[in-house]
């Protein structure tokens, strides 16, 4: 029984076995068969749009019909404008009238250059004589010119003197007394400058000379120059507005001294100070050329 039994569901095993098998081949059947059915119901559709289209386009029925597609065909409704035609003008040139011709030159460029260039020869050959300007002076007006008028004055240079160095000279005392001859003694020892005229003594002042540091040149000299004010400078000085200067050997002067009052003692840089009354008096009795004597 037992392998009656076995026999039975063995058999029956196969049978669904074999069942499965089929269904499963006919599975994939029913699949194959869907792709062609689904790919020629596809082209159907497109072969029909194609052919709607071709049906309906003036262009595929203008090729049918073998003429172009006119607007007319495209506008069905109707034409929006009117067509004709324009006859062109013509002209025909009558015999009267110029007709422009064009001519073309047969000779090169450097021959026409040629012949459109003249020589000029010069009718006279002498020299041209040019005409010298002459100077022209300018009379300046006497009367000042009205406010906002500017004016220009032409000046004269002034010629400068030059600098000539004063020399010690040989003084010789006058041969006799009161012959007006002006001269200056200025005594280092006891800080006194006399005026003299000829040998006679007219004036004395006590006066400030230059220090041991600073000494006052000594020797006979003459006045060279007459400053009434002018400014002097030094190392460590500058002194503006001096009067009464009378400059008898390079820097070194007689002059008015306003910046102290201690006369009668060394007290400059090697000037003779004076004080400003004394230094006019000798100012105003001195000429250019006046012997300085300058001792101790």
């Amino acid at each position: 029984m037992n392998n009656q039994y076995s026999n039975a569901q063995g058999g029956t095993n196969s049978r669904n076995q074999n069942q499965v098998i089929s269904q499963k081949r006919g599975g994939k059947k029913n699949r194959n068969l869907i792709l062609p059915i689904f790919l020629i119901a596809v082209g159907c559709v497109v072969f029909l749009f194609a052919a709607w289209s071709a049906v309906t386009s003036p262009v595929f029925a203008s090729i049918l019909n073998g003429s172009p597609a006119s607007p007319a065909s495209a506008n069905p409704s109707g034409q929006s404008f009117a067509q004709f035609e324009l006859a062109k003008p013509t002209y025909t040139p009558s015999g009267s009238e110029p007709i422009a011709q064009v001519i073309i030159p047969t000779a090169t460029f450097t021959q026409l250059v040629e012949q459109q260039a003249v020589i000029i020869q010069p009718t006279n050959t002498s020299m041209v004589e040019i005409p010298t300007a002459t100077a022209e002076v300018a009379v300046l007006p006497t009367d000042p010119p009205s406010e906002g008028v500017a004016y220009a004055e032409i000046v004269a240079d002034t010629p400068t003197p030059e600098y000539v160095a004063p020399t010690a000279i040989t003084y010789e005392q006058p041969s006799s007394p009161g012959n007006g001859v002006r001269w200056f003694d200025v005594d280092l020892s006891d800080q006194r400058m006399y005026a003299y005229e000829g040998d006679t003594l007219v004036r004395t002042f006590v006066v400030s000379t230059g220090t041991w540091q600073t000494p006052t040149i000594k020797g006979r000299f003459k006045v060279w120059v007459k400053l009434r004010s002018a400014p002097m400078s030094g190392p460590g000085y500058y002194l503006p507005d001096v009067p009464y200067i009378m400059y008898f050997s390079g820097d070194y002067g007689i002059h008015g001294t306003y910046w102290h009052n201690n006369f009668g003692v060394p007290m400059s840089h090697g000037c003779v100070n004076l004080s400003i009354p004394d230094a006019e008096w000798a100012y105003n009795f001195a000429v250019v050329g006046t012997v300085v004597n300058v001792h101790d």
